[in-house]
């Protein structure tokens, strides 16, 4: 326990800092410090989880890379939330930064990591939705 104590503080410190490559670079190190954050950061987190499960769900319906109004539009549709394109692109880069997302030519898709995060909260949010 001590041992991951110095960790999150070591982390705390370089997230303080903004440096993203050094933030990558723990977050890599140690995958469970990215539960925490997210567990921590429910705002600025929370939105990027939003994004990344539309991005996976129109991922999954389209079959490949998603262009940004579709991303829009899935997080209007099933998700309920209004967010303007220059929102989305810029939430969008911040996730590439922390490795989350790719940018590809024709659109947006999830890393592997990206995918962990998106299959994540829609687990947590699916399970609060009664049908």
């Amino acid at each position: 326990m001590a041992k991951k104590k110095k960790i999150r503080e070591e982390f705390d410190v370089i997230f303080a800092s903004g440096n993203e490559k050094a933030i990558k670079k723990m977050l890599d190190k140690y995958p469970w410090l990215l539960d925490e954050v997210s567990n921590e950061m429910k705002g600025t987190i929370g939105v990027q989880q939003q994004m990344l499960a539309a991005l996976g769900v129109m991922e999954d319906e389209l079959g490949g890379p998603v262009p940004l109004d579709e991303i829009i539009f899935s997080l209007r549709i099933d998700f309920n939330i209004r967010k303007t394109e220059e929102e989305v692109h810029e939430i969008l880069s911040s996730t590439e930064n922390l490795s989350l997302v790719k940018r590809e030519s024709d659109g947006w898709t999830l890393t592997p990591e990206g995918g962990k995060v998106c299959d994540d909260f829609l687990n947590r949010t699916l399970g609060k939705i009664e049908f």
